[in-house]
């Protein structure tokens, strides 16, 4: 019986301690501006931030991308699969409703998948903006809901990544 006990409290620390871990510091609505421009400094061309939303399956995505030297920016993009196709077309409406420019992708790797996307360039508080919009407006999350940010493919040095 002790082993069973045991072995369930380590079970469960596993999960909280790491599994847990793996999404990233919680972080609010407000909050998460910093990770934003994380990205766009500290992040490689491909780098990423994910933020998921706390309590669902659901998160957004922002990736940074270098063409060359002093020429780079981040975009949002969020697929049409089918965990996120019901947000796909809202999303779409809210852009257009709210003039932002978006294009639709087709990534050839992943069969017909499309993704909706922003681009932000250099504009963290533009994409901070959008992103915020999103979580109300798209997703209709409480503003003080819980976000797990997790910063991938990104130096640790506190230094501007642009080649």
């Amino acid at each position: 019986m002790i082993w069973i006990v045991l072995i369930s409290t380590i079970v469960f620390l596993f999960y909280l301690l790491i599994l847990r871990g793996m999404k990233g510091p919680a972080k609010t609505i407000e909050t998460i501006d910093r990770a934003i421009n994380d990205l766009l400094m500290r992040g490689y061309d491909g780098g990423f931030l994910m933020i998921d939303i706390a309590h669902t399956s659901y998160f957004l995505q922002l990736q940074k991308y270098i063409n060359s030297p002093g020429d780079y920016g981040i975009k949002f993009c969020f697929p049409n699969a089918d965990w996120s196709r019901v947000f796909f077309q809202k999303m779409i409406d809210y852009t257009r409703k709210n003039e932002v420019e978006y294009s639709i992708m087709e990534k050839s790797e992943t069969g017909s998948l499309e993704f909706f996307c922003v681009d932000f360039h250099k504009n963290t508080h533009e994409a901070h903006n959008f992103v915020k919009n999103i979580l109300l407006n798209v997703f209709k999350v409480n503003e003080k809901v819980k976000l797990f940010v997790r910063l991938e493919n990104a130096t640790t040095e506190d230094k501007l990544i642009d080649r």
